[in-house]
């Protein structure tokens, strides 16, 4: 290793280069997967980010929580079969308008009991309140960019409902639209504006906990949040092509630097056919051409995830971006392990090194 150091300082122009090109790939391997997630938490965040383990939805739903309808009997028998907690969940997507503002604003209700469990960690003023006289919405922080804050009174378009903007929440979305949180009262309202012979229905009932082996109800079925996420529309097919994309992107980036070595090497086999004339085994140039692999993969790992993390913190909250660190410390693993495989190229290439030629000249 301290042989690799003094090679890299020694030649410092030719390696800063080299390091560069490490720095950007790796940062283009990492963006690429904060785009992925984020993409992927703009269609299930608000899934996700909810403390249920457990939904229960509508048979003919199969397993699309968006398509399900369940009536209110349905929580009162699934409060008496389990001993978890249980609550009711409604998702529709409509629009709002904010006062001075006639462009309408894409947005899916969450309609919640504020008392239960679903209601959002909220990151600015308060969370929503069950009242009949004044109807509340907390919103998503995307929101802020539309120039709404606390207080504001934002309109339900189809119904022009207004309701007060109480609170902000952070990364809620469903299906690439940022969420309001509303209660079901207020959902109810506006629907009854809409539709006088309405009647109160839930998408989904959601378990808090694994209590649901009595749960047995004709005409519904209790599935688990992760079946729930894979089923949302454009989930699968968004992240398998943006995966796959992304992982022949590590390879392919890793294989480049792998070719960089290779032709630094060869540009170097006099050097190294004199160190094996003067007696270098070929133990000490395979550590010394790894080391300077693995401290160049190193170097260009660290600083390619701080620039990341760094442009990450700057973006607006409304791009869909969402850096997770395991799959970061994951990417950047294999990124160096790829890396020192491609090196083994260079390994060989010195192996077969005769001193007695290439010091001849007829290499």
């Amino acid at each position: 290793m301290k042989l690799a150091w003094k090679e890299l300082k020694h030649s410092k122009a030719k390696y800063l280069l080299i390091e560069s090109i490490i720095i950007l790939m790796i940062f283009m391997v990492i963006f690429l997967s904060g785009l992925a997630n984020g993409l992927a938490r703009a269609v299930s965040a608000s899934i996700e980010n909810a403390d249920a383990n457990y939904y229960v939805i509508s048979n003919d739903a199969q397993n699309l929580i968006g398509t399900s309808s369940l009536s209110k009997d349905v929580l009162k028998q699934v409060a008496s079969m389990t001993t978890d907690n249980v609550t009711n969940l409604d998702i529709q997507r409509t629009s709002l308008t904010s006062d001075g503002n006639v462009a309408k604003l894409d947005v899916t209700y969450f309609a919640i009991d504020p008392n239960g469990f679903l209601s959002p960690h909220i990151t600015k003023g308060k969370t929503i309140t069950n009242t009949d006289s004044a109807y509340n919405i907390v919103l998503n922080d995307s929101f802020k960019d539309e120039n709404i804050d606390v207080g504001d009174v934002v309109e339900d378009s189809p119904s022009g409902i207004k309701m007060t903007v109480v609170g902000f929440t952070k990364d809620e979305m469903y299906a690439h639209s940022p969420v309001g949180f509303i209660s079901t009262g207020t959902y109810s309202v506006i629907n009854k504006k809409l539709n006088p012979a309405f009647s109160e229905k839930y998408k989904a009932i959601a378990i808090a906990g694994s209590d649901v082996e009595n749960i047995r109800i004709t005409g519904v079925s209790v599935v688990d949040k992760a079946t729930i996420v894979k089923n949302l529309p454009g989930y699968q097919a968004e992240q398998l092509t943006i995966n796959m994309i992304l992982w022949v992107l590590v390879v392919i980036s890793a294989a480049i630097l792998g070719v960089f070595f290779y032709v630094i090497t060869i540009q170097k086999l006099k050097q190294f056919g004199i160190l094996k004339a003067i007696g270098m085994g070929m133990r000490e140039l395979t550590n010394m051409i790894i080391g300077q692999v693995i401290i160049l993969a190193l170097f260009g790992v660290i600083i390619g995830n701080i620039i990341a993390f760094g442009m990450a913190s700057m973006l607006p909250s409304s791009m869909p971006f969402h850096l997770e660190i395991p799959i970061v410390i994951v990417i950047s693993i294999v990124f160096i392990l790829i890396t020192l495989f491609t090196s083994l190229l260079s390994i060989r290439k010195v192996a077969k090194v005769d001193p007695i030629i290439i010091i001849g000249g007829n290499e």
